[in-house]
C-alpha cells in the first residue's frame, strides 16, 4: 500500500497535466464560444460539442502517462503492480473531479440560461432527461473509458514496442475499412444512427465492462513490460 501511495503521489506531482491543461483547453473553448454566442442574435442559441475536447485530452494524458512515469517509478524499486494500481487510483480521483466539474457548470450554465447569452457548451441536450447523479455517472464512464483506453495502448507499446503500435492501427484500420464497406454496401448507416439515436444510453453503460478489459489488459502488459 505504501508504493501504491507513492504512485499517486508521484502522478500527483504534475499538477499541470493533471488538472491545469485540461480546464485551460476548456476555458479557451468556452471563452471562445461565448465570444461568438455574444455576436449572435440575442434570440439565437448556440449549440457546441467543445465539451469533447477534455474527452480527447483524458485520451491522450491515458496514453503518455506509461512513457512519463513508468521508468521513473521502476528506477524507485516500485514493483509493476503497485504502479498499475497506484496509476488506477490516480485516474479514478483526477477523472471524478473533472466529472463533478463539469456537472457543477452544466448547474451554472442552465441556471444562468446559457451563460446569459444561450450558449450551451457543458450541458449536453441529449442528456436532459437524465438526474445530476445520472449525468455525472455519465461524465465519469466516458472519462474513465477513454483514459484507460489510451493507457491500454501505451501498455501494448511498452511490451512490445514500436511495431506493435503498426499491427494494431493498420488491424484497426483494415476492420474499419471492411465494416464501412459492408454498412455501405447494404445500406445499414441509416438503421445505425437510428439505433444510436435511441439505444445511447446502452452505448454509455457498454463502457464499463470495456474500461475493466482495459484495465486487465494493461495489468498483464504491464506486468512482463521492460523499463
Amino acid at each position: 500500500m505504501n508504493q501504491v501511495n507513492q504512485v499517486v503521489k508521484l502522478h500527483m506531482r504534475n499538477k499541470m497535466a493533471s488538472w491545469a491543461i485540461p480546464w485551460i483547453i476548456i476555458g479557451a473553448n468556452f471563452l471562445i464560444n461565448f465570444l461568438i454566442a455574444m455576436s449572435l442574435d440575442k434570440g439565437e442559441s448556440i449549440n457546441t460539442g467543445a465539451i469533447v475536447s477534455i474527452f480527447i485530452y483524458t485520451l491522450v494524458a491515458g496514453t503518455v502517462t506509461i512513457k512519463e512515469t513508468f521508468p521513473f517509478a521502476l528506477g524507485l524499486s516500485i514493483r509493476r503492480k503497485d504502479y498499475f494500481f497506484g496509476t488506477a487510483v490516480t485516474a479514478i480521483i483526477v477523472n471524478v473531479s473533472s466529472a463533478l466539474g463539469l456537472v457543477i457548470l452544466s448547474v451554472i450554465e442552465e441556471a444562468t440560461n446559457g451563460w446569459g447569452v444561450r450558449l450551451h457548451l457543458f450541458k449536453i441536450q441529449f442528456l436532459n432527461d437524465l438526474s445530476l447523479i445520472g449525468t455525472l455517472g455519465i461524465y465519469l464512464i466516458v472519462l474513465l473509458h477513454m483514459y484507460f483506453l489510451g493507457f491500454a495502448i501505451s501498455s501494448l507499446h511498452r511490451r512490445f514496442g514500436g511495431a506493435s503500435m503498426y499491427i494494431f492501427f493498420t488491424s484497426l484500420l483494415l476492420i474499419g475499412t471492411v465494416v464501412s464497406y459492408i454498412f455501405t454496401h447494404f445500406g445499414l448507416w441509416g438503421g445505425l444512427l437510428d439505433w444510436f439515436i435511441h439505444s445511447y444510453m446502452d452505448i454509455f453503460w457498454w463502457m464499463v465492462p470495456l474500461v475493466v478489459v482495459y484495465l486487465v489488459a494493461a495489468y498483464g502488459l504491464l506486468r512482463r513490460a521492460t523499463a
